[in-house]
């Protein structure tokens, strides 16, 4: 039998979570795989460029065969009738417009009679890749003059029989090469369109998945009701009754009792008003932060973007319980949107205010009011539709969490908007009473 130490030592492949090292024969391949993909991405600019080198090649030694010119000039006359085919794809004009000067400086150079052409064969080549990459993807104006200035430019071949041949030539090139330019600008609508409806088709999968989400959470709110309510409730009906019940209940356990029913008691008009909230949320989903502390940001945001507004927040704001601030904050919000949409230009008042600490007989509140003008005179008022269900959003919110909501225009023709919501009892760091003017 061998021992542990004598048992050959197993590499260590690494775990599922341990990406395994990558090897130079990796490396290498990845590379490779990264050039071919660069190379077929740009495969037609480097066709393009790997035939103008050719072109160019050819022209300037033979350029001497049939022109006469200075001899520092035809490398420059080479490279400008072969070169631009190299940028044939991504500036066609130009390059066409380059080739054809090349060609018609070419016409008064030519020294050998019997060749039948006003400038070199690579120059004629040359035109014609840059006048095709014309038709097929440029404006039609420039299309129309590159054709007809093609058509011209063959006058300047010698003899009446080459000349007018050669005109019809490029003629019934031009003809060939529309068909092929509608066919690539279908394709390019059919490429869009399909574009378009990837588009769509994902905005519609974002929509639906929206529309699961809210389903999720009114079905979430749904079951929470109906267990922890209902679970709660029990809890209170329970202490209540307990003294009643039991036998020797003391005062001290009699108010002990009370002290549990009361706590289940909030906590279930909590848990309540937290579920309205989570069931208006769910119609309208948002990442936006919302609550008390962001009232003020709204307002300010509100001043930035144009509208006239003035506000007064009194009391301890941060007493605002985190189920009341969202609803005063979406109040606030629909409010704004209401008045900027119905009455732009008017002059908007925010005022919210919080029940002082020490009104021990009066459940503590928070009042927020939004009173609005009429529009200002001269500007543009969104037409009413009477469809929407701002005002009705904003009620439900409200009444959700036990408070009272009003809606009613004013005497001006304005508009206003009042929520009084109670308020929870909150932990807080500090007493802090104070006015805020904006």
């Amino acid at each position: 039998m061998r021992s542990d130490e004598d048992s050959p030592a197993e590499p260590d492949t690494g775990g599922p979570g341990h990406a395994r090292p990558r090897t130079g024969e990796t490396v290498s391949r990845d590379r490779r795989a990264r050039l071919v993909g660069t190379l077929r991405a740009h495969a037609g600019d480097l066709s393009l460029v790997a035939l103008a080198l050719i072109f160019f090649a050819v022209a300037w030694p033979t350029y001497f065969v049939t022109h006469e010119a200075w001899t520092v000039l035809v490398p420059i006359i080479a490279a400008s009738g072969a070169l631009p085919v190299a940028v044939a794809r991504r500036a066609p004009f130009a390059a066409w417009g380059v080739v054809a000067v090349a060609c018609a400086v070419s016409v008064p150079l030519r020294t050998e009679p019997a060749f039948a052409l006003g400038w070199p064969v690579v120059f004629h080549l040359a035109l014609a890749v840059c006048l095709a990459a014309v038709i097929l993807v440029e404006r039609p104006v420039r299309v129309a003059l590159a054709v007809g200035v093609t058509i011209l430019l063959m006058a300047f071949n010698p003899g009446a029989e080459v000349s007018v041949g050669w005109m019809i030539g490029a003629a019934v090139f031009s003809s060939v090469l529309l068909p092929v330019r509608w066919l690539v600008a279908s394709r390019r609508q059919l490429e869009s369109s399909n574009q378009r409806l990837a588009r769509e088709s994902e905005r519609t999968s974002r929509q639906s998945e929206l529309r699961l989400l809210a389903e999720e959470r009114n079905h979430l709110a749904r079951d929470l009701h109906d267990v922890v309510a209902h679970q709660m409730s029990m809890i209170v009906v329970q202490s209540q009754s307990a003294p009643y019940r039991l036998q020797g209940v003391t005062p001290a356990i009699h108010a002990e009792f009370d002290s549990i029913a009361e706590t289940a008691r909030t906590a279930l008009d909590e848990v309540r008003g937290l579920l309205g909230v989570l069931r208006t949320d769910a119609e309208k989903p948002s990442v936006e932060p919302v609550g008390a502390d962001q009232i003020e940001p709204t307002l300010l945001a509100a001043r930035r973007s144009g509208v006239d507004i003035t506000w007064q927040l009194t009391g301890e704001i941060d007493r605002i319980d985190e189920t009341a601030g969202v609803v005063l904050h979406r109040v606030l919000q629909e409010s704004l949107a209401n008045a900027t949409r119905h009455a732009p230009g008017g002059l908007v008042v925010v005022a919210l205010s919080v029940a002082p600490a020490d009104e021990e007989a009066i459940p503590p509140t928070a009042t927020l009011e939004v009173d609005n003008g009429p529009a200002a005179p001269g500007t543009l008022v969104a037409p009413g539709t009477g469809g929407g269900t701002g005002i009705t959003g904003m009620s439900a919110r409200v009444r959700a969490v036990g408070g009272s909501f009003s809606a009613l225009p004013a005497s001006d023709g304005g508009f206003s908007v009042t929520a009084e919501i109670p308020l929870r009892a909150r932990a807080r760091a500090g007493k802090r009473t104070s006015t805020r003017l904006g």
